[in-house]
C-alpha cells in the first residue's frame, strides 16, 4: 500500500522534469540543424566571392592577349630638348672659358726636366760670364802696359798694375752666379723668372768693357 502511493507521488514529478528536460535540448538541437543547414550556402556564398576574381583576372588577360598592340610610328623624330645647350657649349666663344691653356698638374718627370735644363743653362752663363771677365782683364792689360790707359775701377785699381788682376776680376762674376743660383730656387715667382738676370748683365758689362779696352788708342 505504501509503496503504491509512493509510486503515485513520483509518478508526476518525473513527468513535469522529462518534458522540461526535452525542451532546453530542443533549442540547442534546432540551432544545431540551422547552423548546418546555412554551412553549404555560406561555402556557396564564398566560393562564388572567391570566384569573381578569378573571372575578372581571366577576362583581363583575355582582353590584353587580344588586343593588338600598337603600331611603332615611323618616319617621326622628336626634336632633342638638350641640343640648344650643346650648341652654346660647343661654340669657341664657350669653350675658350672651358678649355685651359696649360695643364693644371705637372708630373714629377717635367719638374725634373725642368730643372735640369735651369742647371745647364746657369752652367752655361757660368762659363760665359767668366770668360768675359776674362777677356775684360786681359785687354785692361793690354790697354794699360801698351797705350799707358789707367784703371777706372776703384775697386780694380790696385790689381790693374800686375797679373792679380785675372783673379780678382772673377769675385763679381762669382758673386752673380751665386746669386743666380739663389734666385732659381726662390720662393718669390717673379725671382725664379729673372733668375738669369744677374749672370747675364755680368756677362753682356765684361763684354762691353773688353770692347772699350780694345778700341782704346
Amino acid at each position: 500500500m505504501l509503496l503504491a502511493m509512493a509510486v503515485l507521488l513520483l509518478h508526476p514529478q518525473l513527468a513535469a522534469t522529462g518534458p522540461l528536460t526535452l525542451n532546453a535540448k530542443a533549442p540547442v538541437t534546432a540551432a544545431s540543424a540551422a547552423i548546418s543547414d546555412s554551412a553549404p550556402a555560406i561555402s556557396a556564398i564564398t566560393h562564388e566571392n572567391s570566384a569573381e576574381p578569378d573571372a575578372a583576372t581571366s577576362a583581363a588577360t583575355v582582353s590584353a592577349a587580344t588586343e593588338p598592340e600598337p603600331e611603332a610610328e615611323t618616319g617621326v623624330a622628336l626634336p632633342d630638348a638638350p641640343a640648344p645647350v650643346l650648341l652654346a657649349l660647343a661654340s669657341p666663344g664657350s669653350m675658350a672659358f672651358i678649355k685651359s691653356g696649360r695643364p693644371m698638374t705637372v708630373s714629377v718627370a717635367q719638374l725634373q726636366a725642368e730643372d735640369r735644363r735651369k742647371e745647364m743653362l746657369w752652367k752655361g752663363l757660368t762659363v760665359a760670364s767668366s770668360s768675359a771677365a776674362m777677356f775684360d782683364a786681359a785687354s785692361t792689360r793690354h790697354a794699360i802696359t801698351t797705350y799707358g790707359a789707367v784703371e777706372l775701377n776703384p775697386l780694380l785699381r790696385p790689381f790693374a798694375g800686375n797679373s792679380s788682376l785675372f783673379a780678382a776680376i772673377q769675385v763679381a762674376p762669382a758673386l752673380l752666379d751665386f746669386a743666380g743660383k739663389k734666385m732659381m730656387y726662390s720662393r718669390h715667382t717673379w725671382l725664379r723668372r729673372v733668375w738669369f738676370v744677374p749672370q747675364s748683365a755680368s756677362f753682356v758689362s765684361s763684354i762691353l768693357c773688353g770692347a772699350h779696352n780694345l778700341s782704346y788708342r
